[in-house]
């Protein structure tokens, strides 16, 4: 069973396949975080990837690969994979959190206004 894992309905699955899904998993992340990281027209690829490193950790170079060269990659390391799952649910956790305070936000005006609308 050298290399094979065997999953819950009894099938064997390749360590390929799994690494191919985390491969696809961490470029999604980057690409997802390369987007939140874009500050607009005249922002590029360079600078943006450059600002991502040092906020991940994740070298530019193995940015690079996993925006263009993902084709030519078998798999992803595992301190990549962790960093850039890190930094997306961090986006995301900030991102929910920020929806969650404009919601409250407008509860409270519609609220005040509701009170103010009343006929005295």
């Amino acid at each position: 069973m050298y290399g094979k894992r065997v999953s819950e309905n009894g099938k064997r699955i390749s360590e390929d396949s799994m690494s191919t899904t985390a491969l696809t998993e961490a470029k999604q992340w980057a690409d997802a975080l390369m987007e939140a990281e874009w500050r607009g027209r005249k922002d590029r690829d360079g600078p943006v990837r450059y600002r991502l490193s040092k906020k991940t950790g994740v070298p530019e170079s193995y940015l690079y690969r996993l925006q263009y060269k993902t084709a030519e990659m078998k798999d992803v390391a595992g301190s990549v994979y962790r960093s850039l799952m890190l930094a997306y649910e961090d986006m995301c956790e900030r991102n929910e959190k920020a929806a969650d305070a404009m919601r409250e936000q407008r509860q409270t005006l519609r609220i005040t206004n509701e009170a103010h609308q009343k006929s005295a």
